[in-house]
């Protein structure tokens, strides 16, 4: 799997939660991503490629829309 999802169209990591088992308290999922890495367990990760692959598009065609993109202010 490769690509880049389109610019603000990604997967919202929140909403997967529940469903995932690296997260064991759904109510303090966050407090895990604050550390320097977080390592997902295989079922896991296939569910995370599995919501995204459909997603991705070919880097060169959907890279540009990062760089173009005022900062909010």
């Amino acid at each position: 799997m490769s690509g880049l999802a389109p610019f603000r169209d990604g997967l919202v990591l929140r909403d997967m939660v529940p469903r995932l088992s690296v997260f064991p308290d759904p109510a303090t999922w966050s407090v895990r991503l604050r550390r320097a890495s977080l390592a997902l367990p295989p079922g896991d990760a296939d569910l995370v490629r599995g919501e995204l692959e459909p997603l991705l598009g070919p880097y060169d065609e959907v890279a540009d829309a990062y760089r173009r993109e005022p900062a909010p202010a």
